[in-house]
């Protein structure tokens, strides 16, 4: 599948958004980072229900050829990392987006709510 890299941030919160994932946010951090493009944030309801979206992620994106350069955070699936290379994923539980407060990072830039 050839996206352009909005098209691709979309795709991938509409994956998140299809498993009922909870403030599902891209930030567009072209500008302030050197080593991805945009982030994409997001809550589950429990470390069951994160580690469900990210095999579904992870399975949707093989099927569209979409290249995993790494994954981390299985094991605890309180905040779980999928690296796309352009784009980066974080998916937390609530608690866990509470402490560290990622998208708070980022507030000078443009945050997308989906």
């Amino acid at each position: 599948m050839d996206l352009n890299l909005e098209e691709k941030v979309e795709l991938l919160s509409s994956w998140l958004q299809e498993k009922k994932a909870n403030s599902v946010v891209s930030v567009d951090v072209r500008d302030k980072c050197t080593f991805t493009e945009y982030l994409i944030i997001c809550t589950g309801t429990a470390t069951l229900h994160n580690k469900a979206l990210a095999d579904y992620v992870l399975d949707k994106a093989r099927e569209n050829k979409i290249k995993i350069l790494g994954k981390e955070g299985f094991e605890a699936c309180t905040w779980i990392l999928i690296d796309m290379n352009d784009v980066i994923m974080h998916i937390f539980t609530e608690e866990t987006l509470n402490l560290y407060k990622l998208e708070d990072l980022w507030k000078s830039k443009n945050i997308i709510q989906e």
